[in-house]
């Protein structure tokens, strides 16, 4: 989902990232003012943050599966 966010025309798959970064800086600094440096880290921990946020949506979808598949039913009852 991060390269889909990075290569492709839409923003939805970057909103972890790119909310965590209204909720930091918000409108007070421009992200094209910073240093080399700093903006390398920041895209590092922007990258880490959509790749972990994405990581535990699927993981919660993959044990939500998992449960429903794993549920006992009942049989059904004599006729």
């Amino acid at each position: 989902m991060t390269l889909f966010s990075w290569y492709s025309p839409w923003a939805w798959p970057a909103w972890p990232a790119l909310t965590t970064m209204q909720l930091i800086v918000g409108t007070q600094a421009s992200f094209a003012d910073l240093p080399f440096g700093v903006r390398g880290a920041v895209v590092v921990l922007l990258i880490v943050i959509n790749v972990a946020a994405w990581a535990g949506a699927a993981m919660l979808v993959w044990t939500l599966a998992g449960q429903w598949r794993t549920v006992r039913r009942r049989p059904p009852p004599p006729a």
